[in-house]
C-alpha cells in the first residue's frame, strides 16, 4: 500500500517516515517533476506554510522548526539520500503512524490514543534527550553527535572521532 495511489506526475513534494519531506526532483526521483531551479523556491514555500500550521485545539504552532538537509547532515551520503526538509514538531504534536506508513489520514489533527513510550521526532529544544548511567562516562557526551564515541569508549574503543574538549 505504500504510496501506491500517488499521481507522481502532479506531486511536487511528499513525506516519508515520521519527519522527512522530499521534493519530487527531476533527475533524482523516477518521475521527478520539480526542476533544480524550482526546488529551492518550493522548499521555502513549504517551510513558510508549515510554520503557519496551528493546532486547532490549543491555538499553538504545531511545527517548531523545519530544517534543510544541508543544515542537518554533514555526511555526503545523507545529503544524497536524506530528506530535503526535516520537521521538528512542537511539544504535544507528532506525525501520525498512518502518515509514516504512506497513508493519508482523513484529519490533519487527531488525538493519539495508542500507547507508546517515547519518540524521536520532537523539537529537541522542547523535549531534550537524557542518558542515564549508573557510573560516570569515560568520555563526555555533550550532544547526540558525541554519543557514539562516548558509547564506544565505554567498551574500550577510543579515537572515533578525536575528542574536542
Amino acid at each position: 500500500d505504500y504510496l501506491q495511489n500517488v499521481d507522481w506526475s502532479r506531486t511536487q513534494a511528499y513525506g516519508l517516515g515520521l519527519s522527512g519531506l522530499y521534493i519530487n526532483r527531476e533527475g533524482r526521483e523516477t518521475v521527478g517533476v520539480v526542476s533544480p531551479s524550482e526546488a529551492r523556491w518550493l522548499a521555502d514555500e513549504i517551510i513558510r506554510g508549515l510554520l503557519r500550521v496551528v493546532d486547532p485545539k490549543t491555538g499553538k504552532p504545531a511545527i517548531a522548526a523545519v530544517h534543510r538537509r544541508e543544515e542537518v547532515y554533514g555526511d555526503s551520503g545523507y545529503l544524497e539520500i536524506g530528506p530535503d526538509l526535516i520537521i521538528e514538531y512542537a511539544k504535544g504534536v507528532r506525525s501520525s503512524d498512518d502518515s509514516a506508513a504512506g497513508r493519508v489520514p482523513e484529519e490533519m489533527f487527531s488525538d493519539n490514543t495508542s500507547e507508546w513510550s517515547g519518540d524521536h521526532i520532537m523539537d529537541h529544544e522542547a523535549v531534550p534527550g537524557v542518558l542515564f548511567s549508573n557510573r560516570p562516562l569515560r568520555r563526555s557526551a555533550r550532544s547526540l553527535r558525541d554519543m557514539g564515541a562516548a558509547l564506544l569508549a565505554e567498551f574500550g574503543i577510543e579515537g572515533f572521532p578525536p575528542q574536542q574538549d
